[in-house]
């Protein structure tokens, strides 16, 4: 039997809320701190052979428009995929479901940032294809000569791949309002070179009330034969909701420093404008003389 293993093969891995596999200590579990911890800043972490961190950068609560009854929250995250090694990520699908907690009013999803689909680092490369066939003609029936001949057509044609970014917005159970926010990022099939090492995203949530609610992370990857193989994630934990508090008044334990409160109108905000995708940083200059 060959011990060959296709490094382009690739396995989808769910590191969503459940738990897998029987390695104790493997992954990491990202709890919150107190019942009243809000704004956790360590979003999600996932460590082997892919590392994986989503960040808390910004939190912003204030309202959607000065003509609306409804509270507003904007979200921004960072996401970090380093993989070790030949190691590679194909696709990925972040996924940010917003859940009212007891007691609290209506939570939606106004907007999320790259909202449809954009492409990266298109690149472009010419295909020939050639088809050809043969073919006999008779003379008579009485001559014993014959015509062969063989003909072939040849079409070039220009074919373009890139990188892809799809974002969008979701019900739950069919049911209103949109409360998913979700973003895929998927590799150029043609170079299967892994998908950016850093995706920034924005949601803006609508809400009714000043009331607690709760952000549930969920993250679904494909990745090569054997990484899969090896246990990317040997142990799937369930991470705990962050917790967003609009009241200003209750900071809460270990209160963050990255988020704001007043009566901005967030509906104004252009989300791209706070989002950025980086496939890799390259370092200038990076050879230094040591005398």
């Amino acid at each position: 039997m060959s011990e060959e293993v296709d490094q382009d093969a690739v396995e989808t891995v769910n590191i969503g809320m459940f738990e897998t596999g029987c390695v104790e200590g493997s992954g990491f579990h990202v709890f919150n701190i107190a019942p009243d911890q809000y704004h956790r800043t360590e979003a999600l972490q996932r460590t082997g052979a892919i590392n994986i961190t989503c960040t808390l950068e910004k939190v912003v609560h204030g309202i959607m428009t000065n003509d609306s009854d409804r509270y507003a929250t904007l979200v921004v995250m960072r996401w970090l995929f380093q993989p070790k090694g030949w190691r590679r990520i194909s696709e990925a699908t972040i996924e940010l479901l917003f859940t009212r907690n007891s007691g609290g009013g209506d939570v939606e999803v106004e907007k999320v940032s790259f909202h449809d689909t954009y492409s990266l680092m298109q690149a472009t490369q010419e295909e020939s294809v050639t088809k050809g066939g043969e073919g006999t003609v008779g003379v008579d029936q009485f001559a014993s000569l014959s015509a062969t001949g063989k003909w072939e057509k040849t079409v070039t044609r220009t074919t373009s791949h890139a990188i892809t970014l799809t974002g969008g917005k979701h019900l739950v159970n069919n049911r209103p309002p949109n409360r998913i926010a979700t973003w895929t990022l998927s590799e150029d099939p043609s170079q299967r070179a892994g998908i950016p090492a850093s995706l920034k995203v924005a949601v803006l949530v609508s809400r009714e009330d000043r009331e607690p609610f709760s952000c549930h992370l969920s993250f679904t990857c494909k990745t090569d034969w054997a990484t899969k193989a090896q246990n990317l994630f040997q142990k799937i934990p369930k991470d705990d909701p962050i917790i967003f508090q609009p009241n200003p008044q209750h900071k809460g334990t270990r209160p963050s420093r990255n988020v704001v409160y007043g009566d901005e109108e967030l509906d104004k905000v252009d989300l791209n404008n706070l989002c950025d995708v980086t496939f890799r940083t390259v370092i200038n200059d990076g050879e230094k003389m040591w005398t």
